[in-house]
């Protein structure tokens, strides 16, 4: 089976990336649904329990379109994501470079990790305070993309390092060793002894 390359997986970083801040532009949290009151009897076999009312809420969050952006629900967080999202889209193109790929590495690291940890955080917390109880689909899109991103920065960073000799590329193979030979005592070589 073949895996995708280094570079592909620096490309999934970015595409990631543009993806989470295009998530800010959707939905991500909604006023709970109001309960109605039953009229009349209810059906035989209808029950208006705590699960059918979970099933509905999670049908809510993937399909409806309505409720308050990312931009419109945070304060400070969105600019947070931005600045990570761009840390992270910078390091992914350091990567690239051999002088820099140590350090960028670790940054890579450690901002795609910062940015997942704050998605899963936003969609734990629901600001209910704020009369918001629901999440929509915007929270759950920023979930994915940023799932990708984190696990295509780690493939990155799990690629082995390549150093670049002055004057050869990346990708050509060593030349062989020429055979060792030997050095008598007057300081001439002699062919190699087999």
């Amino acid at each position: 089976m073949r895996t995708l390359g280094f570079r592909s997986n620096v490309l999934f970083v970015i595409a990631a990336s543009v993806g989470l801040i295009a998530s800010l532009d959707r939905p991500w949290y909604a006023a709970a649904l109001a309960a109605t009151p039953v009229e009349g009897d209810p059906l035989v076999g209808e029950v208006q329990g705590p699960v059918e009312g979970f099933f509905s809420r999670l049908a809510r969050e993937f399909t409806a379109t309505d409720g308050t952006t990312g931009w419109h629900a945070f304060t400070t967080t969105d600019i947070a994501i931005c600045g990570l999202v761009a840390l992270v889209s910078l390091a992914a193109l350091a990567v690239m470079v051999p002088a820099l790929q140590v350090v960028a590495r670790e940054v890579l690291r450690g901002a795609a990790l910062a940015l997942l940890g704050i998605i899963v955080v936003k969609i734990a917390h629901v600001p209910d305070d704020a009369g918001l109880a629901e999440r929509r689909q915007g929270a759950w899109i920023a979930l994915g993309v940023t799932g990708i991103a984190a696990s295509s920065a780690f493939s990155v960073c799990a690629a082995p390092i390549r150093r670049r000799r002055p004057g050869r590329s990346l990708y050509d193979t060593p030349a062989p060793a020429p055979p060792m030979s030997t050095i008598d005592s007057t300081g001439s070589t002699a062919p190699p002894v087999v």
